[in-house]
């Protein structure tokens, strides 16, 4: 089910509730948690809503029905801004087949100081010769190289190697470029992407063409 961000929110006996306003996720898993409903209107503060509590959507993802009466979603948890925070710059949000800005997804504020106290040398770093997997999570190859950024140090682009016998899915190339836009999360000895495999474009000095 397509939920927009800003989408309008209806309770399933009818209310205008209001509006989604923030999408909360567990930075762990990258599973999305929750929607934070704007319903100050309604019932004058912003509650916490699963998204298994969303019946029906338009086909643009701009209205939204919830399973929920007014009456239920009043005992929905509130929003609390001091428990979330704003993912860290670089994060890449999970891949919801459509476009949301990444400033619109919130973390669990405990889950983030835990993450700072492990610090940067146990972050999972990638390395030649990494599974490389697409969002489905099927192999499609090996980190064959990787490209920084030289101030910041963060990935801009991964060349992948095809694993035995798929070259096909490169256009008949041997490696592809997998930019960092399209990396889902890193985790050791792997990374996940957030397309799938028959969209990966391979490298144009290799083909020839793209």
């Amino acid at each position: 089910m397509r939920i927009d961000l800003n989408a309008k929110v209806r309770t399933s006996d009818g209310h205008d509730a209001g509006n989604v306003h923030r999408i909360l996720v567990d930075p762990e898993t990258e599973r999305i948690t929750g929607f934070v409903v704007s319903t100050r209107r309604l019932l004058g503060r912003d509650v916490i809503v699963g998204e298994d509590m969303f019946a029906a959507a338009s086909a643009g993802g701009d209205t939204i029905t919830l399973n929920l009466s007014k009456k239920e979603l009043d005992t929905q948890p509130s929003f609390e801004e001091d428990d979330f925070v704003a993912p860290p710059a670089g994060w890449s949000a999970p891949n919801l087949g459509y476009a949301i800005p990444p400033q619109s997804f919130l973390w669990p504020a405990d889950s983030a100081v835990a993450d700072m106290g492990r610090g940067e040398a146990s972050r999972p770093s990638i390395k030649k010769g990494d599974a490389v997997k697409d969002r489905d999570g099927d192999v499609v190859g090996v980190v064959e190289d990787i490209r920084f950024d030289e101030k910041t140090g963060e990935v801009l682009s991964l060349t992948v190697k095809a694993g035995t016998g798929l070259e096909r899915l490169f256009g008949g190339s041997k490696v592809a470029e997998i930019s960092r836009d399209d990396i889902l999360r890193i985790a050791e000895g792997e990374v996940r992407l957030g397309v799938d495999r028959e969209e990966i474009v391979p490298r144009e000095h290799e083909t020839g063409t793209r």
